[in-house]
């Protein structure tokens, strides 16, 4: 499917590299790239996938290879914008490290691989969701990758169909028209058949396991496949008390600053009673002892002396 060097004029190749710079911007522009939605891990390993999926070549004998192209499957985990993004490193890498496709004519092999699956592939695919899922009366797995089937092999076929239209309109030499459009949409209507199979195994494999890795699953079936995990009761019996000095204790109070020890307290506690010892120098007095009585005058006391001792 990549075009090689020499095969295009100049007027087609620059025309192909304009469509391609055109619709990168608005992928780039409308691409959901946070990193914290999870999808970048995801594309990365769906081109490092791609990269090597698409790596075992077909020749159709024309000067041009065949091979898995990889375009439905990165939309249908990746979205629309982001898949073509996807798709688009994993051709520049294929023309510079692998030789896949010609240099000046990369714009080309973009619109191809990555544009056609975009724009065109996108709406086939929901369309065909969409009527399997009215047909059925409900979103099913095999539903699901089913239309990835079809869809994956309608994108193949009609990436074929525009190359051929590329290459009859702006090719070089005197290459009959005839051989090209037999090899290149024979060969990959039997792609188309690999590449749908491919699809749909592991966009199933995906849904049974990681089903929230697949964007175009609807939210019923992108709930997680694994059943939750079910404790067993414990069974009923006697209750066997804790053997003695094991008792769980009850948390400890923290002291606070300026409180009493417990010896103080308990020791307040009991005297609560009482009354408070007296201030010094207030304590009570008790009543006065009577004053003694006169002494009786004696028999020789001169007369008056008993008035003058009272």
């Amino acid at each position: 499917m990549h075009i090689p060097e020499g095969f295009l004029t100049g007027t087609t190749t620059a025309i192909g590299a304009g469509v391609a710079v055109a619709g990168l911007a608005v992928a780039i522009r409308r691409a959901d790239m946070h990193a914290d939605n999870g999808k970048l891990p995801l594309a990365g390993l769906a081109g490092a996938f791609f990269l090597v999926g698409d790596t075992p070549f077909l020749p159709i004998g024309i000067g041009t290879q065949g091979h898995l192209l990889g375009g439905t499957l990165a939309i249908a985990l990746l979205g629309p914008w982001l898949g073509m993004i996807t798709i688009s490193v994993v051709t520049v890498v294929q023309a510079l490290v692998q030789g896949d496709g010609g240099i000046t004519v990369l714009g080309l092999n973009i619109v191809n691989a990555a544009l056609v699956p975009a724009f065109i592939g996108w709406p086939i695919l929901r369309g065909v969701q969409a009527v399997i899922r009215r047909w059925q009366g409900r979103s099913t797995t095999g539903g699901l990758a089913a239309a990835c089937a079809v869809a994956a092999y309608v994108n193949v076929v009609l990436a074929a169909c525009l190359f051929v239209v590329e290459f009859h309109l702006g090719h070089k030499g005197s290459v009959q028209l005839g051989p090209v459009v037999g090899g290149t949409i024979g060969t990959y209507a039997l792609i188309g058949i690999v590449e749908a199979l491919v699809t749909a195994g592991i966009v199933r494999a995906l849904l049974a396991r990681r089903p929230d890795l697949v964007l175009i699953a609807p939210p019923e079936l992108r709930r997680s496949a694994k059943p939750p995990v079910r404790r067993r009761p414990a069974p009923a019996g006697p209750r066997v008390p804790p053997p003695p000095g094991t008792e769980p204790q009850g948390p400890r109070r923290p002291a606070t600053v300026g409180s009493r020890p417990p010896e103080d307290v308990a020791a307040r506690a009991g005297d609560a009673g009482a009354s408070p010892p007296p201030p010094p120098g207030c304590e009570p007095q008790g009543p006065r002892p009577a004053a003694p009585p006169p002494p009786a005058p004696a028999a020789d006391d001169p007369p008056g002396a008993r008035d003058r001792s009272a």
